[in-house]
């Protein structure tokens, strides 16, 4: 790897390699870890008598763990480098994942949960700040792409391949070899990915011509409100908490329900059709890891990719609500094509700050997005019961209910078209 004030560090082809599929193997694992706890709850209530809030607060540790730790990996990402920062939490991982294999009490699975929770947090960050000073801002796009491919690919292998894993040797070995994989990764970044001389990063952007971004976003003054604050995040906050944070929300829980509930499937035709729509989004980050680096060489910056994606899943909502049979369940898969041009937006916005700041902005932007998934779940189901304590059935409740964001979405989408296009850092 050289380095060079001037220019990013770069990597060679070999090295490049090996980076990437370091971090991505940790990646898998944590998107793995996120959804599993669905796929083995029944397995976990039998054999620990757990009640359904008892396994809603499983679920929600991790997540709550997660965000919690967004600021302070930023920080560690921009201070210490994402070789040691990730490496050092994939091992908390692991140990979260062993303590879950050995425990009989739910205080212990909590303990297990939020240690797995925290020691994943950087999973997608590490690799995204590591790719904004290492990479030209041309290749960010599709190294984006490529991270959420295999980070979409665990969320498939904790569905049925791990009920049927757990079925045969039982869910504690099943976190056993996690604990075991999570390891092994810790292993893999600490020894294959290079450091980063941050301080020739803060040299160069101390180079750089003094413009209000640098003047406001130096790293002394770095702190979580200043980049809140910043003209560039607000810009996309509100599109992050509804549309980012929105998909998360329905794909993690609710589309489930608005099939059976709305479309009348019974359960294994749900998850079949669910099957279906995951495997949609990795073919979508596929094409999209293909076409949105030919898409800026002509001219179709990230802003303009992620704007079309707000259109393609806006006008996707809309058939979704407005064409409520059995046969409309292809829409969701039709939605998922328009969700990576979406996601790019954490990328274009990273791209808006030095790079010296750029694991404390992903991180922000992070914890943005996981706080609008959690507002926008929580928030649609408060949303389901109150109409139903109307009167209104529980399909026309749902639907109701995704009305709801749907016009929160447009407004986001509003405020976001109307605000001035920033320019993307060097």
């Amino acid at each position: 790897m050289t380095t060079d004030p001037a220019h990013p560090p770069t990597l060679n082809s070999r090295t490049a390699v090996i980076v990437f599929l370091s971090f991505v193997f940790g990646y898998f694992l944590s998107y793995a870890l996120r959804s599993v706890n669905a796929t083995i709850a029944p397995i976990l209530a039998q054999d620990l008598g757990l009640s359904a809030a008892e396994l809603g607060w499983l679920s929600s540790a991790y997540f709550l763990s997660f965000a919690g730790m967004q600021w302070l990996v930023g920080s560690w990402l921009d201070k210490y480098g994402a070789r040691r920062t990730e490496s050092a939490l994939l091992a908390t991982a692991a140990a979260g994942a062993l303590i879950v294999a050995v425990s009989a009490s739910l205080w212990g699975l909590s303990i297990g949960r939020i240690l797995i929770g925290a020691g994943v947090s950087a999973c997608l960050m590490a690799p995204y700040a590591y790719f904004r000073r290492c990479f030209a801002p041309d290749r960010q796009a599709q190294l984006a792409m490529w991270m959420l491919i295999g980070g979409t690919s665990g969320a498939l292998a904790s569905t049925q391949p791990t009920l049927l894993l757990a079925e045969a040797i039982g869910w504690r070995h099943v976190f056993l070899i996690t604990a075991g994989l999570l390891a092994l990764a810790a292993f893999a970044v600490f020894k294959n990915v290079p450091d980063i001389d941050i301080s020739q990063i803060k040299s160069q952007n101390d180079a750089d011509k003094k413009g209000a971004l640098n003047a406001t976003l130096s790293p002394p003054k770095m702190n979580l409100l200043a980049v809140l604050s910043h003209p560039n995040m607000l810009r996309v906050i509100p599109t992050t908490l509804t549309m980012s944070g929105g998909f998360i929300a329905l794909q993690s829980l609710w589309v489930g329900p608005w099939m059976t509930d709305v479309l009348g499937m019974t359960t294994n035709e749900t998850g079949m059709k669910l099957f279906y729509f995951n495997l949609a989004l990795i073919f979508a980050y596929v094409i999209m890891s293909v076409v949105s680096p030919k898409l800026i060489r002509s001219g179709y910056n990230l802003s303009i990719q992620s704007k079309i994606g707000f259109f393609w899943v806006l006008a996707s909502m809309i058939g979704i609500l407005a064409w409520r049979d059995q046969h409309a369940w292809w829409l969701w898969v039709v939605m998922a094509g328009g969700v990576p041009a979406i996601i790019l937006m954490q990328t274009q916005t990273g791209m808006l700050f030095p790079r010296a700041v750029a694991g404390r902005v992903l991180t922000t932007f992070n914890l943005i997005m996981f706080v609008g998934a959690f507002v926008m779940q929580w928030g649609i189901g408060l949303a389901v019961d109150l109409f139903m304590f109307y009167g209104q059935s529980r399909d026309q409740s749902l639907w109701l209910s995704l009305l709801v964001l749907l016009c929160l979405q447009v407004i986001s989408v509003i405020w976001f078209l109307r605000k001035p296009e920033p320019i993307a850092q060097a």
